[in-house]
C-alpha cells in the first residue's frame, strides 16, 4: 500500500478555498485515494493554531477537517508525545537549516515508518531527503 506523510501545508491549501494552493490540495486528495496518510498531532495542531485568526466558519471548517482526518480510516494519526525528544536532537542537529519543531517531529516519524512522500510544499522535507508531492 502507498504511504504518503500529509503536512500542514496540505490541511491550509485543502481547507482554504482561497489559498493559492488550494486546487492542487484537491487534485492530491484525489490522487492519494487508496492510500494510508499519516501524521502527527502537532501537523493537526499547528494547522488549528494557522486557522484560529479566521473568524468562526473558518476554525469550523478547520475543526471538520481535523475531525475527518481523526476519523478516516484510511489516516493514521501518530501522537506526538513519543516524537519530541527525538525530533528536539533533529533540532539541534540542524542549526544550519530553518526547519521548525513541527517538521522535525514530522521528518523523524517518516524516518521511522519509511516514509519517502509528503504531501507538502515545504522545501526543507527535501532538503532531508524526502520526496515532495505537491502536483
Amino acid at each position: 500500500m502507498r504511504r504518503y506523510f500529509i503536512d500542514t501545508w496540505y490541511l491550509i491549501a485543502l481547507a482554504d478555498h482561497h489559498d493559492s494552493h488550494h486546487r492542487q490540495a484537491k487534485r492530491l486528495n484525489a490522487g492519494v485515494s487508496g492510500a494510508l496518510l499519516v501524521t502527527h498531532e502537532a501537523v493537526l495542531t499547528e494547522f488549528l493554531t494557522y486557522c484560529a485568526e479566521g473568524g468562526p466558519g473558518t476554525r469550523s471548517q478547520a475543526v471538520s477537517l481535523a475531525r475527518q482526518v481523526l476519523r478516516r480510516a484510511d489516516c493514521r494519526v501518530e501522537r506526538s508525545s513519543d516524537l519530541f525528544e527525538a525530533a528536539l536532537d533533529l533540532y539541534a542537529h540542524r542549526l544550519d537549516k530553518a526547519y521548525s519543531l513541527v517538521d522535525c517531529m514530522s521528518m523523524v516519524l517518516m524516518n521511522q515508518q519509511k516514509i519517502t512522500h509528503v504531501l507538502t510544499n515545504d522545501h526543507h522535507f527535501r532538503q532531508e531527503g524526502f520526496t515532495v508531492v505537491n502536483e
